[in-house]
């Protein structure tokens, strides 16, 4: 394992670095700006002459880049969640309204059943009357 090293590349490079022990040829494909590559390819001739000095700006903007693109990830799995979750309460109000709706309806029924059942009663009792008052009229 070799050892890896930073650099700073002004563009990107696709850089041979010869043939393997089965005659393969190696190539390495490097895209511009601050990453970590092993040592062999760091001292190529050709990566070197596209390489920049690099500052502790530098290592520290690659450091806040990497943080940054993390946040941005983690915001948008957030994102799914928070829209999912946005999805969930939309549907439970929707459910909630319709049971309120269902439950005033009920209410309602019960009502006007109950109203029935007392006009029924009330007439009930009215007719109940009106026979006694007819059999005693009629025994009189």
């Amino acid at each position: 394992m070799s050892k890896t090293v930073k650099i700073l590349l002004t563009r990107p490079l696709n850089v041979n670095l010869g043939r393997d022990e089965n005659g393969q040829v190696k190539s390495v494909q490097l895209h511009a700006g601050f990453q970590e590559v092993e040592q062999e390819v760091a001292e190529n001739w050709f990566v070197k002459a596209h390489c920049q000095e690099i500052t502790t700006d530098d290592v520290q903007n690659a450091e806040l880049q990497m943080q940054l693109d993390k946040a941005n990830e983690d915001l948008v799995v957030l994102q799914a969640q928070s829209d999912a979750a946005t999805a969930k309460i939309i549907e439970l109000e929707s459910s909630i309204k319709e049971r309120d709706q269902k439950i005033k309806d009920l209410e309602i029924l019960v009502t006007k059943a109950e109203q029935s059942q007392a006009q029924s009663d009330a007439a009930k009792s009215t007719d109940t009357s009106a026979a006694d008052t007819a059999k005693t009229t009629k025994a009189k």
